[in-house]
């Protein structure tokens, strides 16, 4: 048995996919064969070393891949850049950078732990799919803003399993560079956003255990459907079910912080801080957040009011930052436009 497996990240998050990677290969001892194809940006020699180090101690394959021909095309097309870099898109162009025998790829971000077997992906039919992801835990606002309605389903990126026959077949690389170029550049979860809205009604939903996002660890299930009802998502006995043997974390920012944070209070700190012992990078020193003063406020009530209390006040702040981002991403369309 062998699978595929692709990061992208830069240097800033070399620690982190270090880990996950370390995760990765602990739990999946037991395959036969695993490449870890890594979309690097920026890498330095040192993390470079560490990366081929933890693939030599487990017997795995680490291939970096270069994406300087692939970067100099997307600034031919004129595609934006999200803050200031082209790398948030890169593996929507797979087809261009990887070889044409894989068929079955799966994308991790660098903030995800792998925690269980991986065996289930390998052969799941994903009914001549594209591409199949867990759906998103808090976006239900902003995928009305897409144009979605409430019983559609909005997917997280963070964990992505790509047919590529079938994602070349249908030319999915090439309908996101005619979206951007045609009819919206600018979205405020740009590659994410991009998959969704390009790709509707061709995603396959995956079950919740293989993105486990960190709401559904901070606050109880009754609590999380109270506040955010259960439209275009999983069911109760879903996320119930999955809650007790997640596959794949993934710890994306949670009250302004990642655990890698100093004194974090996310919910996936005890889990990283396992699986980064065990790494390459157990020499990292966490750092202080870069939150700012209405996070760190959110922090403080996090940690004094009651979960069913403070979940509606997490909803809230994470809907004024999307209603924030969406603007933004409007201003920079029509600023393009003039």
């Amino acid at each position: 048995m062998k699978i595929d497996i692709l990061y992208q990240f830069n240097e800033k998050y070399a620690p982190y996919a270090g880990t996950s990677i370390t995760s990765l290969f602990e739990n999946n001892k037991h395959f036969q064969e695993i490449r870890v194809f890594i979309l690097g940006e920026g890498l330095s020699q040192d993390s470079m070393q560490r990366l081929c180090a933890t693939g030599e101690r487990y017997g795995r394959q680490i291939i970096f891949v270069d994406t300087d021909a692939l970067i100099a095309k997307m600034q031919q097309l004129h595609m934006p850049t999200y803050r200031g870099s082209y790398a948030a898109n890169i593996r929507l162009f797979l087809p261009e950078l990887l070889d044409s025998s894989i068929s079955r790829l799966l994308y991790l971000d660098a903030d995800t732990i792998v925690d269980g077997r991986l065996d289930e992906l390998v052969d799941l039919s994903m009914m001549d799919r594209p591409a199949a992801m867990v759906r998103d835990s808090l976006t239900r606002a902003h995928k009305l803003h897409l144009g979605f309605s409430k019983e559609e389903p909005y997917f997280n990126s963070g964990v992505i399993l790509f047919d590529m026959k079938r994602w070349r077949e249908e030319k999915c690389s090439e309908k996101i560079v005619a979206h951007i170029r045609n009819v919206r550049a600018h979205y405020p979860s740009p590659d994410q956003d991009l998959l969704n809205v390009v790709c509707r009604g061709r995603i396959m939903t995956l079950p919740p255990r293989y993105n486990f996002q960190p709401i559904h660890l901070a606050f109880s299930v009754k609590s999380y459907f109270r506040c955010f009802g259960k439209n275009g998502y999983y069911t109760v006995e879903e996320i119930e079910r999955d809650k007790e043997c997640p596959v794949i974390y993934h710890f994306f920012r949670f009250v302004g912080e990642f655990p890698w944070n100093r004194n974090n209070l996310h919910p996936d700190n005890e889990i990283f801080d396992a699986y980064l012992a065990k790494s390459a990078f157990n020499d990292y020193v966490k750092t202080a957040s870069e939150a700012g003063t209405i996070l760190r406020i959110e922090k403080l009530l996090y940690r004094f009011l009651p979960g069913g209390v403070f979940i509606y006040l997490f909803r809230a702040a994470h809907e004024w930052f999307i209603y924030k981002a969406n603007r933004d991403s409007e201003r920079e369309r029509i600023n393009r436009l003039m």
